[in-house]
C-alpha cells in the first residue's frame, strides 16, 4: 500500500508524522475528521444509554460493546485510516470502509470474551465480596505487568507505525477480501496492545463511563502521541500502585465503582 504512495524510509516514522508529510490534509478533512465525528456520536449514544436499560443479555451487551469500541478506538486508529485513504485515492488499495470494517470486526468479536468476563465478575463485585475486590487489585497488577512486556512493545510499535505491515501487502490489497484481512490484521495488533486495559475496564471499572473515557485517552496517547511509549510505562506504574493498594485494602474498590454507569451498567 504505502510502499508505493510513500517513501520507504517512512516505515520507521510515526503514523501521524507520515500522514502530515505525505499530504495528509486531504485525508485529515475527508477521513480523519469524519471518523472523529463518528466516535463523538458513539460517545453520545454511550452516555445517553447510561441508565443500564440495555440489560445484560448477550445481544444487548454485544451491541453496547461495539458502540463503545467505536467510541474508544476510532480516535486512536484515525491516523492509520488516513494513511490508508491516501493509498486508496491513488487506486492502490480497496475502499476505506472495507479496511475499517475488518478492523471493527475484530473488536466486535472481542465482545464474546468480554461478555463472559463481565457476567462472571458482576455479582461478586456488586456484592462487595472481598475475594473479588482482591481480584480487581490483581487485574490492575497484571495489566501493569503486561504494559512492560515485549508483546505489548511489539503491538504498540505496530500501532504507532504500521507501514511495514501495509507495504508487505501492497500487491493484493486492491482486492476487497485482502483489504478486509489487512484491516482485521491491524485490529488484531490493536487488540493485542489493548486487551489488558480492556480487562481493567470490565473488572475494575465495571464498564463505567469515567473509566472508559480515561482508558480511551490512554489508548489514544499511546498510539498517537510522540511520547506514547512513555505513556505506556507511566500507566504501568500507576496501575501497579493502585492494584497493590487494593490487594492490601480491598475496600478501595467501593470508591472505584461508585461512578456514573455506562450503557452496559451491571
Amino acid at each position: 500500500m504505502a510502499g508505493q504512495a510513500l517513501a520507504a524510509p517512512a516505515a520507521d516514522r510515526g503514523t501521524v508524522a507520515v500522514l502530515i508529510a505525505s499530504g495528509g490534509r486531504v485525508a485529515l478533512s475527508r477521513i480523519v475528521l469524519p471518523l472523529l465525528v463518528v466516535a463523538a456520536v458513539a460517545w453520545t449514544l454511550t452516555v445517553r444509554a447510561g441508565d443500564g436499560s440495555m440489560g445484560m443479555s448477550a445481544a444487548a451487551f454485544a451491541a453496547g460493546w461495539i458502540v463503545m469500541m467505536v467510541a474508544m478506538m476510532l480516535p486512536a486508529v484515525a491516523p492509520v485510516v488516513g494513511l490508508y485513504a491516501l493509498a486508496a485515492r491513488r487506486g492502490l488499495v480497496a475502499a476505506v470502509p472495507i479496511f475499517v470494517g475488518g478492523y471493527l470486526l475484530v473488536w466486535a468479536a472481542s465482545s464474546v470474551p468480554a461478555y463472559a468476563v463481565a457476567r462472571a465478575v458482576n455479582d461478586p463485585l456488586m456484592q462487595g465480596r472481598t475475594w473479588m475486590q482482591r481480584v480487581v487489585g490483581g487485574t490492575l497488577v497484571a495489566a501493569a505487568a503486561f504494559q512492560l512486556t515485549p508483546l505489548k512493545a511489539v503491538c504498540l510499535r505496530h500501532c504507532r507505525s504500521p507501514l511495514s505491515f501495509f507495504m508487505a501487502r501492497t500487491s493484493s490489497m486492491r482486492k476487497p477480501l485482502a483489504a478486509l484481512r489487512a484491516g482485521a490484521g491491524h485490529g488484531l495488533y490493536c487488540l493485542g496492545c489493548c486487551w489488558a486495559l480492556m480487562a481493567v475496564l470490565i473488572v475494575v471499572g465495571g464498564m463505567q463511563l469515567v473509566w472508559a473515557l480515561a482508558l480511551a485517552t490512554v489508548i489514544t496517547l499511546e498510539k498517537v502521541a510522540p511520547w506514547g511509549e512513555a505513556v505506556a510505562r507511566t500507566v504501568a506504574v500507576a496501575a501497579a500502585g493502585l492494584g497493590a493498594a487494593i490487594v492490601f485494602s480491598p475496600s478501595i474498590v467501593a470508591h472505584l465503582i461508585a461512578m456514573p454507569s455506562m450503557s452496559m451498567s451491571m
